[in-house]
């Protein structure tokens, strides 16, 4: 049912379709519209609620993020932008998006990536990409123009004096994750620089090499007594290299031998598989983009470029 909520600025939304609900089934998420436009109306907690504004407030200015438009002063809730797709959907409904597109929502998600650590931030899951198009036309030929923006900040995390993060449980969604964000220790910004690695691979084609969903593989993988966290691992040493001292040296010591034993499992693999080698599929995606890719998803943490040297990067550049 449609109702009227007035953001801290004075302007009126009416709150309409509900578009998510929370693990209890309570409706958290909303469209609602200011005039003629549409904006999404969120509930959260009051953490979460103060974590955002902590975060507009250091971000301010910030081009490439979806940051909060609006707020509530009755409970703690919040506007943002609306957009039509996320990267990852956009690229499932229409494997067909023009190459030059998606390079063009990528470059504008590695700018919000350096927004956010230019200001000493770690988002945590830079997959949460999303895009629309200015003429909010189903057919994406004829979408005159796409934007995109970096959004959902609930993990993101400032560290101090650029330490290391080091949770008890890993952040983020464990399909995207570093090699040591898998173990929740030794997270830095080269962390979100490789998961942004793997969200550059499913952009560009390579979608099904990355993904974990279906219930048969991931109950076949159970029966083995493999975690989806352990096989997502074993995939990324055999696609992009073994474990490295670097990555030991980085995460805490307990996690050594898991990663040790994953990565002789990889190792083991390749020899009847050679061409898991993400330097041998990659070249699919052309010398430039396998270069760039390839620094970005180095498993040994120190060894990958900055967001800015991966904006640097000469791929960007070609037709």
């Amino acid at each position: 049912m449609a109702s009227l909520v007035v953001g801290t600025s004075g302007r009126q939304y009416v709150r309409g379709k509900v578009l998510h609900h929370d693990e209890r089934n309570r409706p958290t998420v909303f469209k609602a519209m200011c005039g003629d436009e549409p904006v999404v109306f969120k509930h959260v907690s009051e953490s979460i609620y103060s974590h955002s504004r902590l975060l507009a407030t250091e971000l301010a200015g910030a081009s490439r993020l979806r940051m909060p438009i609006d707020t509530t002063t009755t409970n703690e809730s919040s506007f943002n932008s609306y957009f039509t797709d996320t990267l990852l959907s956009l690229v499932r409904a229409d494997p067909d998006v023009p190459a030059n597109e998606l390079k063009k929502i990528l470059r504008y998600a590695g700018e919000g990536i350096q927004e956010f650590h230019v200001k000493g931030w770690l988002h945590n899951d830079t997959s949460r990409i999303t895009s629309s198009s200015t003429g909010h036309t189903p057919q994406i030929t004829t979408r005159r123009s796409l934007s995109a923006t970096l959004g959902d900040f609930d993990i993101s995390f400032k560290p101090e004096r650029e330490t290391p993060l080091r949770t008890k449980h890993p952040l983020g969604n464990f399909m995207w994750r570093s090699p040591e964000g898998q173990t929740g220790s030794g997270v830095t910004k080269a962390s979100d620089v490789f998961s942004f690695g793997l969200v550059c691979i499913y952009a560009l084609g390579g979608a099904d090499l990355l993904l974990l969903e279906d219930d048969q593989e991931l109950a076949e993988l159970a029966a083995n007594g493999i975690s989806p966290e352990q096989a997502i691992l074993t995939r990324h040493f055999s696609y992009f290299g073994p474990a490295t001292t670097g990555l030991f040296q980085q995460v805490d010591s307990h996690w050594h031998d898991v990663l040790k034993g994953v990565s002789a499992d990889a190792v083991r693999a390749l020899r009847d598989f050679p061409d898991q080698r993400f330097e041998v599929w990659g070249k699919a995606l052309g010398p430039m983009a396998l270069d760039m890719i390839s620094g970005m998803t180095n498993p040994d943490p120190t060894a990958r470029p900055t967001i800015n040297e991966v904006l640097e990067h000469p791929w960007w550049e070609e037709p």
